[in-house]
C-alpha cells in the first residue's frame, strides 16, 4: 500500500488554507494576452492561489472560444472572479491598497528573489510577444524579473506568473510562522 495522501488530504493537514485565510489574496492582471489558452492558464493559478480577482486587459479577448479557455481552466473560470476589463476601467477595479508588481525585463527590474513583496499584491503580466504597455510600466510599484541561467532568456507569461504567486505565497507564510 503506498504510503501518500492525495493533496488534498495532505494540504488539509498541513493547514495551508487557516493559514492563507489570515492574509490579503493577491489580484491578477494580464495585459493583453494573445491565446485563449493562456487565459485559461492564468485563471487556472488563479484558482490555485485563492486570488481575490482576475482582470485581463483585453480588447480582443471576447473573441476567444470559451470552450479554450475552460479546457486550459480545468474548471477554475466557474470558480473565480474575473473578467476582461479596457485599460481605462482598469484602475477602478484594482483596490486602493494594492501595490502593482509588473513582471517584466527591463533595465531597471529586480530579481525577484530581492523583493519584499507587499501582502496586497496585485500582479501584472504582458502579452508573449509585446510584454507589458508602458502606461502600466509607469504605475508600478515594483518591476521584477526571474532570473534565468540558461541559454534560452525567456518563460511563458504563465509560467512566470506561477513562480511569481508562489514566490509572494512564501514569503507571505514565512511572515505569518
Amino acid at each position: 500500500m503506498p504510503d501518500h495522501k492525495n493533496s488534498y488530504e495532505l494540504f488539509k493537514d498541513l493547514k495551508t488554507s487557516e493559514i492563507y485565510n489570515t492574509i490579503s489574496r493577491p489580484v491578477i492582471i494580464a495585459d493583453n494576452l494573445r491565446t485563449p489558452e493562456n487565459m485559461g492558464s492564468v485563471l487556472r493559478l488563479a484558482g490555485n492561489i485563492g486570488a481575490q480577482k482576475t482582470l485581463f486587459i483585453s480588447e480582443g479577448a471576447n473573441q476567444f472560444k470559451n470552450y479554450k479557455i475552460n479546457k486550459t481552466a480545468s474548471g477554475a473560470a466557474e470558480k473565480t472572479h474575473w473578467k476582461i476589463v479596457t485599460f481605462d476601467e482598469l484602475e477602478d477595479e484594482i483596490p486602493g491598497d494594492y501595490k502593482l508588481i509588473l513582471l517584466e525585463t527591463t533595465l531597471k527590474s529586480v530579481p525577484i528573489y530581492d523583493l519584499k513583496f507587499p501582502e496586497k499584491t496585485a500582479f501584472v503580466i504582458g502579452n508573449e510577444v509585446g510584454g507589458i504597455r508602458q502606461e502600466l510600466l509607469d504605475k508600478a510599484y515594483q518591476v521584477i524579473h526571474i532570473p534565468i541561467p540558461g541559454k534560452l532568456s525567456s518563460l511563458n507569461t504563465t509560467h512566470a506568473l506561477s513562480i511569481a504567486l508562489f514566490e509572494w505565497y512564501r514569503q507571505m507564510l514565512t511572515q505569518t510562522h
